[in-house]
């Protein structure tokens, strides 16, 4: 009912789809919302599944493609940003790391908390504007 009349909804995930407490929540939640597309969301300096130890998180590449593929049934979204949280890093080592991820996935990335959320914003607005053809 929120997104009644809405141009743009934001859902928020929920875990990951590799954790294997939260995955099933995680799927529900992007079938659910049938999103015409989507943010990875990662922490850089976390390597494993929390409280997981055995499960290791696999590139933001990986990751995408797992998410893309996942969605692919219900709706095409494919994802059009990258949202880091790095909190726990170096100003240096953040800029790195966002740098790193631009690289590897090809898709603007930003930690929208530490730094601006502009990059994301406008993936969003190039989105919605490309895929309604009229704004």
């Amino acid at each position: 009912e929120a997104a009644e009349g809405a141009d743009v909804v934001l859902v928020e995930g929920q875990g990951s789809m590799v954790h294997p407490s939260y995955s099933g929540v995680t799927l529900g939640l992007l079938h659910g919302s049938m999103p015409h597309a989507q943010i990875m969301c990662g922490q850089p300096s976390r390597t494993h599944v929390t409280g997981v130890s055995w499960m290791k998180i696999p590139p933001l590449s990986e990751m995408i493609h797992l998410y893309e593929i996942l969605a692919a049934p219900l709706r095409p979204a494919p994802m059009i940003a990258v949202a880091l949280n790095t909190f726990d890093l170096s100003d240096a080592d953040a800029r790195a790391a966002i740098k790193s991820a631009e690289n590897e996935t090809g898709l603007p990335t930003t930690d929208p908390v530490r730094y601006h959320a502009q990059p994301i914003a406008d993936a969003i607005a190039d989105f919605h504007r490309k895929r309604i053809g009229n704004l």
